[in-house]
């Protein structure tokens, strides 16, 4: 919120950015303080969820040198998804963020800049739901609260899902981010310091059966500090040659609690069956309940990373530019993590239910306890030529690398799986931008290829997502996104993307419900998915829209924009499980404005997906698919917003 602007930068942006970059960053740059008093006040509200936003903002001069900036935020809706259990509308948010900002010029060589936010984001239930499912798994999940339980199964805005008493379905974030910046000019270099602290606190907890039954729930709690302190010198020669050199210093912690309920009696035709395998172990018949579980784990991480980078720009001729790069990193990790099962309600380790739900039972989840650490270092860049083709015309071309940092997976204690390597990619890329046609068209082109190694990989294994390396996938692509002025009230713009996104190699890929039936239900399934595209890249995708203003009277303006989006299919499950796939969808927009020609006020109608198209952005297999309790072929999925209409108002001064 307040936004100053946002700045898309493709491919691996390793050597300012740092680790994680690997496609590259959507960074986002907040409204500094004014040297001139103004501020606004603007409100919206959405028709589908009843929603309403309301944002202020002052900023200006507090003295001859210092200025300041104060804006607020708080945002409530009601939810788009009917819920039978508890009744009502999900998700219902409520969100609360304040931000202040401080400029002082000390001297005139000397500044500092001393930016604080406070943030509160609360959401109860989510549109999670059982999308597909067989009439076993609607009977069995039909023990809870919900007579017409499978009624709610598919894509519609309907759903039924609910969790034990405290343990409601809830997703709440405190966070708390202070930086102070100093930056000193000299006669021709300037030396910038970044000081920051940043922490959240996060409750968590979801429904695993996604069904009023009260079967399955995970609660989680989260912790997580982090500072970091960078300095950056820069010349500022004048001439074709210029320079930045840096140092970052980074230290993390991160700890979480988690704690996952499987509630067998409440769903009495499976206790039954459970009680059948234990009597003869037992002795005795177990009452109802005996065979209840909690798991709790408990994750401890420290992070410590350092790393040196430095950046040059020279002219090699008037038309011809090069800019290179380089970047060395650090990063070590220390953990602890442990895991343990109790009876429903319990605390302590319990060894029944271990027998029931570890490796010699179910196989839900396996005990374990251990400490681990790991370092590694990285030497990442990039280089980049441009050459000016005239004066409106710039060709590119560009090579640069970058690495996701290995670690250890929070919810996996399995000796050869606990932790995960290291991400590497490497990334080429040709293209150009133009202005044509007086400056009246803007025309970007590119062409890229980014190879990945290690590829870093997400994948549900029956209860839980365990974190692995794919081994390498290619993403080719051809990217083209224009601006035409056509008249003074009259602009068009568009984008068109092709991409080819697929593993090369990817040899232990988690099998889909259909493969791990045929095997048995057997653990260990596995499946190679070489050749098979990547989650979440359609092969064709784009975007093309209109803005066209006009004078209303001799002082406001009428804006009218639309603007139509296209995504062609996209594989969602991890798996490459067909059930998984979104299919090609259009999504329309349109808002209509009305302004004062000099800004000061707002008044705005704006539709969304207005050819109220459904689609997801998850879908995978329900909890205990694997298992062999009968959920198998049932997947749950998170629906998207349908339409929805937004009355906008905005006052400045």
């Amino acid at each position: 919120f307040d936004v100053g602007r946002v700045e898309v930068l493709k491919g691996p942006q390793s050597t300012l950015f740092g680790k994680n970059t690997v496609a590259g960053a959507i960074n986002i740059t907040s409204q500094r303080p004014t040297d001139e008093f103004e501020g606004y006040v603007e409100g919206s509200y959405n028709t589908e969820t009843e929603g309403y936003t309301t944002t202020a903002a002052v900023s200006g001069p507090l003295t001859d040198t210092l200025r300041g900036r104060l804006v607020g935020r708080y945002y409530d809706e009601e939810g788009y998804y009917e819920n039978s259990d508890p009744e009502g509308e999900d998700p219902t948010r409520e969100d609360k963020v304040v931000r202040t900002w401080l400029d002082w010029d000390a001297t005139d060589s000397l500044t500092f800049s001393l930016k604080a936010e406070y943030g509160e984001f609360n959401k109860e239930g989510n549109p999670s739901k059982i999308v597909k499912s067989t009439p076993t798994a609607d009977f069995l999940l039909g023990f809870g609260p919900d007579p017409d339980f499978a009624k709610s199964v598919g894509f519609n805005d309907k759903q039924s899902t609910s969790n034990r008493p405290g343990k409601d379905i809830e997703d709440n974030t405190d966070n708390t981010i202070v930086q102070l910046d100093f930056n000193y000019q000299m006669d021709n270099h300037s030396l910038k310091s970044i000081t920051a602290w940043t922490e959240y606190d996060t409750d968590l907890c979801t429904d695993g059966d996604y069904a009023t039954t009260q079967f399955a729930d995970q609660c989680k709690t989260e912790d997580h500090e982090q500072f970091t302190q960078e300095f950056i010198l820069s010349s500022e020669l004048g001439g074709k040659f210029e320079y930045l050199v840096g140092l970052y210093y980074q230290d993390a912690s991160l700890k979480a609690t988690t704690n996952t309920g499987l509630i067998i009696s409440a769903i009495p035709p499976i206790e039954a069956g459970v009680f059948a395998l234990l009597e003869p172990l037992l002795g005795f018949t177990p009452p109802s309940g005996f065979s209840d579980s909690e798991v709790f784990s408990n994750f401890d991480q420290d992070t410590t990373t350092w790393s040196a980078f430095t950046q040059v720009d020279y002219d090699i001729t008037d038309r011809l530019r090069i800019r290179a790069g380089i970047r060395y990193s650090d990063d070590s990790k220390d953990v602890s993590n442990d895991q343990f099962i109790t009876n429903a309600g319990g605390t302590e380790p319990n060894i029944i239910n271990t027998i029931i739900l570890g490796p010699a039972g179910f196989n839900f989840r396996v005990p374990y306890d251990y400490k681990l650490n790991r370092g590694e270092d990285h030497t990442t860049g990039s280089i980049n030529l441009q050459y000016d083709i005239g004066d409106d015309i710039m060709v590119y071309a560009t090579w640069a690398n970058g690495y996701k940092a290995g670690g250890f997976d929070e919810s996996n204690g399995l000796d050869i799986s606990r932790e995960f390597e290291d991400e590497s990619v490497d990334h080429y890329e040709i293209g150009a931008k133009m202005e044509l046609w007086d400056n009246r068209v803007r025309l970007n082109l590119s062409a890229f290829e980014t190879s990945f190694d290690d590829l870093q990989v997400s994948a549900w294994e029956t209860a839980t997502f365990i974190v692995t390396n794919a081994g390498e996938a290619t993403t080719n692509g051809v990217e083209a996104d224009f601006t035409i002025a056509a008249t003074e009230d009259l602009t068009v713009y568009g984008a068109l993307t092709w991409l080819d996104a697929e593993y090369d190699t990817y040899d232990e890929a988690a099998c889909t419900i259909e493969q791990q039936i045929a095997n048995g239900l057997a653990g260990g399934c596995r499946q190679d998915l070489a050749g098979s595209p990547l989650q979440f890249a359609p092969d064709w995708s784009g975007n093309l829209g209109f803005s066209y203003d006009f004078a209303v009277t001799a002082d406001t303006n009428l804006v009218f924009n639309a603007d139509a989006f296209y995504s062609d299919e996209i594989l969602v499950a991890p798996d490459n499980d067909p059930v998984g796939v979104q299919d090609s969808y259009w999504k329309i927009n349109a808002r209509i404005a009305w302004e004062a020609d000099d800004g000061q006020w707002m008044v705005a109608l704006l539709g969304k997906n207005l050819n109220d198209e459904t689609t997801f952005n998850w879908i995978n297999d329900a909890t205990l698919s694997g298992s062999g309790f009968g959920f198998e072929r049932a997947y749950f999925g998170l629906i998207e917003f349908g339409r929805s209409y937004e009355l906008q108002l905005r006052y400045s001064f």
